[in-house]
């Protein structure tokens, strides 16, 4: 792209066969036009914003401030929401006069030759519009924008060409664009790799978060993303992911994302029956949940371990965790954590021949992910709850389940879905 323009190629063509002649039109109407000018002539708003930056000389923010316009009026679809339709750049003056200043003050730094200050504030710009799902497009291009500034003013090797890449990498995971996230972050990473940039300029590295580490944050983000979408259709790529997310996790030094990496991390293991690395995780889980005072998370690795113990068949550690799990969510039994444990709770009594308390537990989970709107743990709660209520009725068929050589979780167990999942004539039960 060329130093003289902000305006992305491609990003609408409508517009430009139009400029010459609003421009004309406008000279026309006041030589030199003024604010009481514009309203006295009863020119559309946007126009004379465009017009008011023309004349100052930031021609490119005035170029680029009627292609936005243009732009949504020619792609982003009408609603029947009239707060949306309010919020259209044609309609909205507050965000017209937001992008007015905004465009104002990024080409002036790009006059000054203040590249690094420029791309910063077009990141800026693109921040802003995050948030609102409509005006996801206008952050995009504003993200494109600071990326192809960097590339013009030649800053591939510098700071804000980390910050540009990281920014546009962390709006396309939000977005579901896991792949392509991808590429921008490892591109973001390789720019930090020897580096101690801060995330803030303004601030010293002290009070700043350090740019690599929350780019190793947002991989974290997208390898756990992709891991859990190849989870059940391709075994390589899950696996592949899931160690990527855990070394880049340990990377970036960061508490938080150590805490849910290990308890991640640690589910797998036990997936693959390694169950005394997997308690090992879930330890160091626990040690991080404490540190950044999630309680959720101490509980949640307590019923973890246990059930790790409980697949070594150490039985009393796997009892004194529950309890003290059962003892962390007495003030709350409405949580993600107390269904947990009482699902566990619920295996085991079933895997004790315990039926009827298996079913009273079971049923307890059920109720409690269907109040938190976790459909596919209530469902698994269910059918654990009916299969253990009928097997009341019908040991035999029961016996036969706990046959099955399997000494996991029993949500684990692909060979007692099988028995769900088909009756003997090979006629789907559920």
């Amino acid at each position: 792209m060329s130093n003289y323009s902000l305006v992305r190629p491609g990003l609408t063509t409508a517009i430009i066969g139009h400029l010459p002649a609003i421009k004309l039109r406008l000279r026309r109407k006041v030589p030199q036009l003024t604010f009481q000018d514009v309203r006295r002539a009863r020119i559309p708003f946007y126009e004379a914003l465009a017009s008011e930056l023309y004349e100052a000389g930031y021609t490119n923010a005035a170029f680029l401030l009627l292609q936005l316009i243009e732009y949504e009026h020619d792609h982003v679809p009408s609603t029947s929401d009239q707060t949306i339709e309010d919020k259209r750049l044609k309609n909205s003056k507050s965000l017209l006069n937001f992008l007015f200043q905004s465009l104002r003050e990024t080409e002036g730094y790009k006059i000054n030759q203040q590249y690094d200050t420029e791309v910063e504030s077009l990141l800026t710009i693109g921040q802003s519009f995050e948030n609102d799902k409509h005006k996801h497009w206008i952050a995009r291009q504003f993200f494109l924008i600071s990326l192809d500034r960097c590339e013009a003013c030649c800053l591939g090797e510098d700071r804000v060409a980390a910050l540009a890449n990281y920014y546009y990498g962390r709006f396309l995971t939000a977005n579901g664009q896991l792949e392509e996230a991808l590429k921008v972050l490892e591109a973001a990473k390789k720019l930090c790799s020897t580096q101690s940039w801060p995330l803030e300029q303004s601030k010293n590295i002290r009070g700043s978060q350090l740019l690599i580490s929350v780019i190793l944050e947002q991989l974290f983000i997208v390898y756990s993303k992709l891991s859990e979408k190849y989870r059940k259709t391709d075994l390589e790529k899950f696996e592949l992911y899931m160690q990527l997310s855990h070394e880049v996790a340990v990377d970036s030094k960061l508490e938080h994302v150590l805490c849910d990496s290990y308890l991640n991390y640690g589910d797998f293991l036990l997936t693959k029956g390694e169950h005394r690395e997997a308690l090992n995780c879930y330890k160091e889980s626990s040690k991080r949940a404490r540190i950044i005072y999630s309680f959720d998370k101490v509980c949640k690795t307590k019923i973890r371990m246990a059930a790790a113990h409980r697949s070594l068949n150490e039985l009393k550690e796997c009892e004194h965790l529950l309890q003290s799990a059962d003892k962390l969510t007495e003030h709350n039994r409405m949580t993600e954590c107390y269904a947990e444990q009482k699902l566990l709770t619920g295996e085991i009594n079933f895997g004790n021949g315990h039926l009827a308390e298996a079913t009273k537990d079971f049923q307890t989970a059920r109720a409690v992910y269907q109040n938190l709107a976790k459909g596919d743990k209530m469902i698994l709660a269910s059918s654990f709850g009916a299969l253990a209520s009928a097997g009341i009725h019908f040991g035999k068929f029961v016996g036969l389940v706990r046959q099955t050589d399997f000494h996991g979780r029993l949500s684990d167990n692909k060979t007692l879905f099988k028995l769900l999942r088909w009756s003997v004539d090979g006629i789907a039960l559920w």
